[in-house]
C-alpha cells in the first residue's frame, strides 16, 4: 500500500482515542526595551556564524528598516543594529541562504511595491541590498526552491490574488518567471512554502480571506493549484510538520463574521466562531482536513506555528491574538494530544497591552525547549518568552503508522552527545529502527523504539528517525539540531497563578549570589520585584522611554554581591487586574 494510503486512512484512528500528556507549561516574560519602531515581522537565524541564534525584525528607529539583534545564547540579546533600509514599511521577512555562501541572508517585504535581499557576509554585516520590483502591491513572501535549480527562490503574495514567482538566476539575480492566480482582486493574507506531499519538491500554501490553497510544484516551477477550503473570513495560515510524519502541514485560522437576521427587533445576530483546520500533507497531491480546533467567543489566531512546545514528541499549536479586541498580546498554546487532538481550552500568557507584531520560535536560551520572540510595534518594543515550562514524560503517538520524537524537539540546541529517544506505534508489528545524521546511517537495529546518544560535531545537523514494519511500509521523523559547545541560560518555571524562586537551588550559597525567580499572572505582568532582607534591589516594570507601562517582564535574574549571614529573598510580581504573586526564601550565604 502507497505511505500516502495507508496515512490517510489511520489519520482517523484520531477520533477514538483520548490520552493526554501531563506537564507544566510556564514562559519567562521579558520586554525587551530596546525600541523597534513599527516592528510588524521578524525572523531569525544565526547571521554572524558564533552558533547562537539571532534576530532580524522589519521596523527600527522608522518603519522602513531591518534591524538586527545579535543573540548571547542565554535567552538575551544584544542592543539592536541597523542593517539597512527599504522604501517603505517592511511586511514580512525571511531568512535563507540565498546564494550559497554558507552566510543567512534577509528577504525584506515592502509595502510600496518590490523586495530587498540583504546578503550576509556571515559576520552580522550584510551587504547593500538587491531590490527587486514587484508587479502588484505585496503582502506576504515565502522562499524556496520552486524551479528544482537548487536555488531559492521567492514567491510573493500581492493583492491582486496572485503568487508572483521570482525565479533566482545563479544566486543574486531575481527575475518573475511566472504568475499564479488564486483569485482576483483579492489580498494574499498570507505565503507559506514547504514538502507537502513528500517528493522531495518545495510546495506553497496561500490563504485569503475567503479561501485557503495549495500549490502542488510539479517540480520546474509549475503549480497545480487546488483550493484547499472556503471561509467566511479565513484569518491566516502557518506551515509546519504538525503530526511530524516528514510531510509539512497547513494550518488555517478562522473566525466568522456577523450573521444578519430577518427580525429588525433583534438587530444583528453573530455566530461567533473561532478556530483551526489542519489540512494534513499526504503523497500524492493530496491533503486530509481536520477541524482540530473550535472555541467560540474568542478571537482568531494569527501567524500559527506547529511547534512541540512541551518536549513529549507530540505537535502544539502555537498563535497569537489580541484579548477580546482589546489591542494587546497574548500567546496562545493548543497542547497537542497523542490521538491526533488538540486541548481545546488554550494555555494563555498575557504580554502586552500594546498590540502585536510579528512572532518566531527559536530556542534562545539554547536549553533544548523551544522558545518564542515577538514584536510589539505598538511601544516599538520586543517580547522575549523563554520556556520555562517542565518537560512533559515522552509520549508514543497513536496514529498508525507513526514514529514520535520526544528528544530533541525540532530546531533547538543541544550539546554533544546528542541524546535521542523514540518510540514508534504501529497496527503492524515494527521490525526495525534506523537513525540517519546528514543522511548517513548512524544506528540500525531490530527494535520499536531506542532511547541513545549520538556523538556529533558542533554545527547544525539533520537527524531521520527510520521505522519500518512487516508489511514493508516505512515511515519517519525528522530533527533537525544545532550542536554547540556550552552551557543552556536557565530557565525558572510557574504554575499558573503562582511565583517561584528558582535559583539559587538549595539553601545556601557562595557570593555572588544568582537569583532567578519567576511568575505566571491571569494578567498582563506591571512589575517584577526582588526584596532582600526587605529592601528592594531590582524594581523591573517594563516601560518604554516614554513611561508607558504595558507590561510583560513576568522575571528577575540578577547577581547579587552578599557578605556571610542568612538573608530573606522575597520575590513580587504585579499584574494589570492588581493581583500580586508572591515567593519567599531564606538561604545562607557562606
Amino acid at each position: 500500500m502507497p505511505r500516502y494510503c495507508l496515512l490517510l486512512a489511520t489519520v482517523l484512528l484520531g477520533t477514538t482515542i483520548t490520552l493526554s500528556a501531563q506537564s507544566t507549561l510556564s514562559f519567562e516574560l521579558n520586554r525587551d526595551t530596546y525600541s523597534v519602531y513599527n516592528g510588524l515581522t521578524i525572523a531569525q537565524g544565526d547571521f554572524n556564524n558564533d552558533g547562537k541564534p539571532d534576530l532580524v525584525l522589519g521596523g527600527g528607529e522608522s518603519a522602513n528598516e531591518l534591524t538586527l539583534r545579535l543573540g548571547n545564547g542565554d535567552g538575551t540579546f544584544q542592543p539592536p543594529q541597523v542593517v539597512g533600509p527599504v522604501h517603505n514599511t517592511i511586511l514580512d521577512l525571511a531568512a535563507a541562504d540565498m546564494d550559497h555562501d554558507g552566510n543567512l541572508d534577509v528577504v525584506a517585504l515592502d509595502i510600496t511595491g518590490d523586495f530587498a535581499v540583504f546578503f550576509g557576509n556571515g559576520n552580522g554585516t550584510f551587504q547593500a541590498p538587491v531590490e527587486v520590483a514587484t508587479t502588484a502591491s505585496p503582502r506576504t513572501l515565502a522562499v524556496g526552491d520552486f524551479f528544482g535549480d537548487g536555488h531559492l527562490d521567492v514567491a510573493v503574495g500581492d493583492i491582486d490574488g496572485n503568487i508572483e514567482l521570482f525565479k533566482n538566476s545563479g544566486g543574486r539575480s531575481f527575475v518573475l518567471a511566472r504568475t499564479v492566480t488564486l483569485a482576483a482582486n483579492t489580498d494574499v493574507l498570507r505565503v507559506r512554502s514547504g514538502d507537502i506531499n513528500d517528493n522531495g519538491i518545495t510546495d506553497l500554501a496561500a490563504v485569503t480571506q475567503t479561501g485557503a490553497y495549495v500549490l502542488w510544484n510539479n517540480g520546474s516551477g509549475t503549480f497545480t493549484t487546488d483550493q484547499l477550503g472556503s471561509y467566511v473570513n479565513a484569518v491566516d495560515l502557518g506551515v509546519g510538520d504538525l503530526n511530524q510524519d516528514g510531510m509539512a502541514d497547513i494550518i488555517v485560522s478562522y473566525t466568522c463574521n456577523p450573521v444578519p437576521t430577518n427580525n429588525p427587533d433583534k438587530g444583528p445576530q453573530y455566530n461567533s466562531c473561532a478556530g483551526f483546520d489542519v489540512f494534513y500533507g499526504q503523497g500524492g497531491n493530496k491533503t486530509y482536513k481536520r477541524t482540530v480546533v473550535s472555541y467560540n467567543g474568542a478571537q482568531p489566531g494569527e501567524q500559527p506555528l506547529a511547534v512541540d512546545v512541551n518536549g513529549d514528541g507530540i505537535g502544539d499549536i502555537v498563535a497569537v491574538t489580541n484579548p477580546s479586541g482589546t489591542g494587546g498580546a497574548e500567546l496562545y498554546v493548543w497542547l497537542g494530544q497523542p490521538d491526533g487532538s488538540f486541548v481545546q481550552k488554550p494555555e494563555i500568557w498575557a504580554a502586552s497591552s500594546d498590540g502585536f507584531g510579528g512572532l518566531v520560535p527559536g530556542d534562545w536560551n539554547r536549553d533544548g525547549m523551544m522558545d518564542f520572540a515577538m514584536s510589539l510595534p505598538g511601544d516599538a518594543q520586543t517580547e522575549i518568552y523563554i520556556n520555562g515550562g517542565t518537560r512533559a514524560p515522552c509520549t508514543t503517538g497513536q496514529i498508525s503508522p507513526t514514529v514520535t520524537v520526544c528528544e530533541p524537539v525540532d530546531n533547538t540546541y543541544s550539546a554533544s552527545p546528542v541524546w535521542l529517544k523514540a518510540t514508534t506505534y504501529d497496527t503492524n508489528t515494527v521490525t526495525a529502527l534506523q537513525e540517519y545524521i546528514n543522511n548517513k546511517e548512524v544506528y540500525s537495529g531490530d527494535v520499536s523504539s531506542f532511547d541513545r546518544s549520538f556523538a556529533v560535531n558542533p554545527g547544525t545537523h539533520f537527524f531521520v528517525t527510520k521505522a519500518w514494519d512487516n508489511k514493508g511500509v516505512s515511515f519517519r521523523s525528522d530533527r533537525h539540531v544545532t550542536v554547540y559547545n556550552g552551557s543552556p541560560g536557565p530557565a525558572c518555571p510557574a504554575a499558573a497563578g503562582t511565583a517561584n524562586i528558582c535559583l539559587p537551588s538549595g539553601t545556601s550559597s557562595s557570593s555572588p549570589v544568582h537569583i532567578l525567580a519567576n511568575g505566571y499572572p491571569a494578567w498582563v505582568p506591571t512589575a517584577a520585584q526582588l526584596y532582600i532582607n526587605g529592601n528592594l534591589v531590582v524594581n523591573s516594570q517594563g516601560c518604554n522611554s516614554s513611561g508607558d507601562c504595558g507590561g510583560g517582564t513576568s522575571y528577575v535574574d540578577t547577581w547579587q554581591t552578599l557578605s556571610s549571614g542568612t538573608y530573606d529573598i522575597v520575590f513580587k510580581l504585579w499584574d494589570a487586574n492588581g493581583n500580586v504573586y508572591q515567593a519567599q526564601k531564606t538561604i545562607t550565604v557562606n
